[in-house]
């Protein structure tokens, strides 16, 4: 019944929260897309939920403040392939320093494979491949037993592709962002219960807004533009239970993007909020199944672990499929595939 409680609760919550969405067109115009897409496949098949969950990879991503629950080594290594001939990814590495401290590597990449550029007379170029980078390094404290305060570090990175078409024009094609901090915290309340709150994209500038200025040209021949990551607040919440014997899982988040070049700013039409909601069951030994929704964007999931033997150790890996479908631009993501373990 509980498990069905908090299922009603998250439909609720995602439904009501993209219905309010409509606005969601509002942040193509920020950076942080990249980052929006989601880290890897697991999570994705389950709705994009990881904040809460101190087995989500790569933490420094989904909230730095699981890296202080790592007790070995782990890697995850992320692909896939999307509508529109675009490509993604993410790599992952992360570890214990200490009895109480985590310290973890994370890089998300976003690519498109055949970009038309078209000139001012509507006649295409070319093709371009323009692609976009995020770099993750993030550090955790587990204060007690059951709870982890984690911050970290992120910097972008852009490239157009573009500037081979433009013969008269200095063309910068690449662009970096400053660094730009996260905070999180995460406890794990009971063999039941976790959550989690995330504060994201903060920097050292004025009103702790990441926001800076891109030149696109050497000799300023094309007037500059700004590049602006929004601040994020991200509430997660986690249960565990079992239906017939079999393992279940629960996931729901809350995120509001305050779309404003402000501290903080109370206008409901400066922020846009969404839902995220997501299941999984072990169905069979060492395999799960996963349904997911992240606002409109409906999500299936797969994975299976593995042990390894070499030697008299085990090497403990999981493989993890994920299928996407974006519901409001209509668009399939059929291909994603994630390998994750521990060393």
């Amino acid at each position: 019944m509980k498990i069905l409680n908090f299922a009603l609760a998250g439909f609720l919550l995602t439904s009501s929260m993209a219905f309010s969405f409509d606005r969601k067109a509002t942040l193509g115009s920020f950076d942080g897309f990249v980052e929006r897409m989601g880290a890897s496949t697991r999570e994705m098949g389950r709705g994009n939920t990881g904040s809460a969950d101190t087995s989500s990879m790569p933490g420094a991503y989904w909230n730095p403040a699981i890296l202080g629950f790592r007790q070995n080594i782990s890697y995850t290594l992320n692909a896939d392939k999307r509508d529109l001939d675009r490509l993604g990814g993410a790599l992952g590495i992360e570890g214990s320093v200490g009895k109480r401290m985590g310290v973890g590597f994370a890089a998300l990449y976003r690519g498109d494979l055949d970009f038309e550029v078209i000139n001012d007379d509507d006649q295409t170029e070319g093709t371009a491949t323009p692609y976009f980078t995020m770099l993750y390094l993030g550090f955790s404290y587990r204060a007690t037993r059951n709870d982890a305060l984690g911050l970290s570090l992120s910097m972008g990175y852009d490239n157009l592709d573009v500037s081979e078409y433009y013969d008269d024009i200095e063309m910068v094609d690449g662009y970096q962002s400053p660094v730009v901090l996260s905070f999180g915290w995460l406890r794990q309340w009971n063999r039941n219960w976790s959550s989690s709150v995330v504060i994201r994209n903060l920097s050292f500038s004025k009103n702790l807004s990441a926001k800076w200025t891109r030149n696109p040209s050497t000799d300023n021949s094309i007037p500059s533009s700004e590049g602006v990551r929004p601040k994020v607040l991200q509430i997660g919440l986690g249960y565990r239970s079992e239906i017939l014997g079999k393992p279940v899982y629960a996931w729901m988040e809350a995120l509001d993007y305050q779309v404003a070049d402000t501290l903080l700013a109370f206008d409901p039409d400066l922020h846009v909020w969404t839902g995220r909601v997501g299941f999984e069951c072990d169905i069979i030994p060492n395999g799960t199944v996963r349904v997911g929704m992240d606002g409109f964007d409906y999500s299936l999931g797969l994975g299976y672990k593995f042990n390894v033997r070499i030697g008299k150790k085990k090497y403990p890996f999981d493989v993890n499929y994920a299928l996407e479908y974006e519901s409001e631009a209509g668009l399939w993501n059929p291909l994603s595939f994630g390998v994750r373990g521990s060393i």
